[in-house]
């Protein structure tokens, strides 16, 4: 991430902020894979253990996926009055930022911090002179793809083997359009 990388900034909410992730993060990011994962595999009726065990596999899987794919990528806490919220992992590159992963507890969901988390990734990228925002969602996800073109991302095709879309944010010379603000101004 450059200097000015998106853990620099805060939300528009004076509540939130992000930071960094640390060592002792990792116990709160598991918790919060296994919480977000289980309310897909909810209507699945499987026993407890055998859930229990597909989560470990599912968080390990991913994990060392992204480390494979984003070997630089930032592992980012969002943190609402300092209490950890949600997670953001975000990969940055001259030219582009690619949002990997946002996760926020369920709790806290339906609030507009995801949108103050993406627009506060947004304005770093665009004071950075990044072109570009991506991210890849779950086609069946229509609540998420919905949020992400109310901010300005547009579909450019399908990932994964169409289980997947990506979607980019062109960010050169928007000078605060698709919502985009300088919160730190």
């Amino acid at each position: 991430m450059t200097s000015s990388g998106a853990s620099d900034h805060v939300p528009r909410t004076s509540s939130l902020r992000l930071r960094p992730a640390e060592a002792a993060d990792a116990a709160f990011i598991e918790a919060l894979f296994r919480t977000a994962k289980a309310e897909q595999f909810a209507g699945a009726g499987l026993p407890q253990a055998v859930l229990d065990a597909l989560l470990e596999q599912q968080f390990r899987a991913q994990t060392s996926g992204h480390a494979a794919l984003f070997p630089t990528a930032t592992s980012l806490i969002i943190l609402e009055r300092n209490q950890a919220i949600g997670r953001l992992l975000l990969d940055c590159e001259a030219g582009r930022w690619h949002i990997i992963d946002i996760v926020l507890l369920p709790s806290v969901r339906g609030r507009g911090i995801g949108t103050d988390v993406i627009q506060t990734v947004a304005s770093a990228a665009s004071r950075d002179a990044v072109r570009r925002l991506t991210l890849i969602v779950l086609a069946s996800n229509a609540a998420a793809r919905r949020l992400y073109a109310r901010l300005g991302f547009v579909e450019t095709g399908a990932a994964a083997g169409a289980t997947h879309i990506t979607m980019q944010q062109d960010l050169v010379g928007c000078g605060g359009a698709n919502g985009i603000v300088d919160w730190s101004a």
